[in-house]
């Protein structure tokens, strides 16, 4: 079976990384752009040019946040022969369409639980099938800042990786059914891979106005994996003591259960959540065969953690996993399927020498 997803690597300025990416991903953005004017239209009822400007309420906080997101953005659209404001909408497209149901498991795997002694997140992405068409591997050299590998949607200037320091992310969408004006959370994954310790990652996450809501989960090769969840008025951590530390799409800390809007909607984040603690809690040894394993469990299917479509959902909700994730901070590996973890295989990257 070939590589489906494409790999690009892209360096120097932020503008002119945002221009290589933007021509060398042309194709992929273009499906990105049309399957996002699509969901916005019939789930957020604004045509593209009103999420343009919607879009642009975000460009103050980001600039605050992390100026090099702008010039790249920009470069991007260049080099894509679109508009600055298609792209930027693009990075703001969960903060536009915050209530939706996103699902996704993530499980994040200390030392003190693998066969080498390696720090490593996993992650299944369940959302739309049409995402498969506009993922793909990015390398980034931002010198001064580490290197990052990551998977992304295509015009997307962060996503789930890791960078050179042995810092790495995946997400858990949650919600509190409200949002503001502040930092899109596609941003927010690349200030933190833009970090070198994990407490630098966490404050990207603690001091900044926050959009919306949802988990990151941050793990470091230092040994330390932690799920940090927010909303747009505050954020907790949570840290493993020797255990996998595993989420779903509800929330766990007791800061926000009472808010918690996305269970409502998405009531198979249970299971799936349950079905990560059993098959990992107490359990030692793992390798990333028996990781993708995990991920590829079907209990509960289709809405399993390895999750299929289900026809009986509207078709603009008919998700499923579009490709499954393993980071090895250590090796600083990324591992990713072309689809569910179930059909295989994954396939390594490695930064480039």
């Amino acid at each position: 079976m070939a590589f489906e997803h494409q790999v690009i690597r892209i360096k120097g300025s932020p503008f002119e990384r945002g221009v290589a990416y933007g021509e060398q991903a042309k194709e992929r953005i273009l499906r990105t752009l049309s399957l996002y004017q699509g969901m916005v239209a019939a789930n957020a009822h604004l045509d593209w040019e009103s999420a343009k400007k919607v879009a642009l309420r975000f460009e103050e906080s980001i600039k605050g946040y992390f100026p090099d997101a702008i010039d790249e953005m920009k470069g991007i659209a260049q080099g894509a022969d679109l508009t600055y404001e298609d792209v930027l909408a693009l990075n703001c497209r969960s903060e536009l369409m915050f209530a939706l149901p996103d699902g996704c498991t993530a499980i994040s795997y200390p030392p003190e639980t693998t066969a080498d002694g390696h720090t490593v997140l996993t992650q299944t992405w369940d959302w739309l099938l049409p995402a498969r068409a506009c993922t793909v591997v990015l390398e980034i050299d931002q010198a001064p800042l580490p290197r990052i590998l990551m998977v992304v949607e295509a015009g997307m200037i962060g996503g789930k990786g890791l960078n050179e320091d042995g810092i790495g992310v995946t997400l858990n969408a949650l919600s509190v059914g409200k949002g503001q004006v502040g930092v899109p959370l596609h941003v927010m994954y690349r200030k933190i891979l833009s970090s070198k310790l994990l407490s630098d990652a966490i404050e990207c996450v603690g001091r900044c106005q926050r959009a919306g809501a949802g988990n990151f989960n941050i793990g470091s090769a230092c040994g330390i994996v932690a799920s940090v969840e927010y909303s747009p008025d505050n954020f907790s951590v949570m840290m493993s003591e020797g255990e996998p530390l595993c989420h779903a799409n509800h929330y766990l800390s007791p800061l926000f259960i009472a808010d918690d809007k996305l269970k409502f909607q998405l009531a198979d984040t249970f299971v799936r959540y349950n079905r990560a603690r059993v098959l990992t809690q107490g359990k030692r040894g793992f390798t990333v065969k028996t990781m993708f394993d995990v991920m590829s469990n079907h209990d509960n299917f289709p809405d399993s953690l390895c999750s299929h479509p289900d026809p009986r959902d509207p078709d603009m909700l008919r998700m499923c996993t579009v490709y499954a994730v393993a980071f090895d901070l250590n090796d600083r590996v990324l591992w990713v399927t072309n689809g569910n973890a179930c059909e295989g295989p994954a396939y390594p990257f490695r930064f480039s020498a």
